[in-house]
């Protein structure tokens, strides 16, 4: 049985791999980024758009929150499972941030 693949880009990328195309710096190449992905295989190419500003509105929220409720600060933040990963394995003290 096949399964059904699916790539999900960061907003950045469309931007920045442009370079890797030959083009000037700040090209913005997203049909030719979509092409390579479907060529790879994969059969829905997704971008992150609209769920990156969600994360960047939720995290203003819980600035402020902290702010006004003397919660804890700095406030680290990242989507990346490896930076989690990284803080929970190796600095759990920073955690609460």
């Amino acid at each position: 049985k096949r399964r059904v693949t699916v790539v999900e880009t960061a907003p950045a990328t469309r931007l920045a791999i442009g370079e890797e195309f030959g083009f000037d710096p700040g090209t913005i190449s997203t049909g030719r980024m979509v092409n390579a992905l479907r060529e790879l295989g994969f059969d829905y190419v997704m971008d992150t758009n609209f769920a990156a500003d969600l994360t960047i509105m939720e995290e203003a929220n819980e600035l402020l929150a902290r702010i006004k409720n003397g919660g804890t600060l700095p406030l680290f933040t990242s989507c990346c499972p490896a930076w989690v990963n990284y803080l929970e394995i190796h600095r759990p003290e920073l955690l609460p941030h």
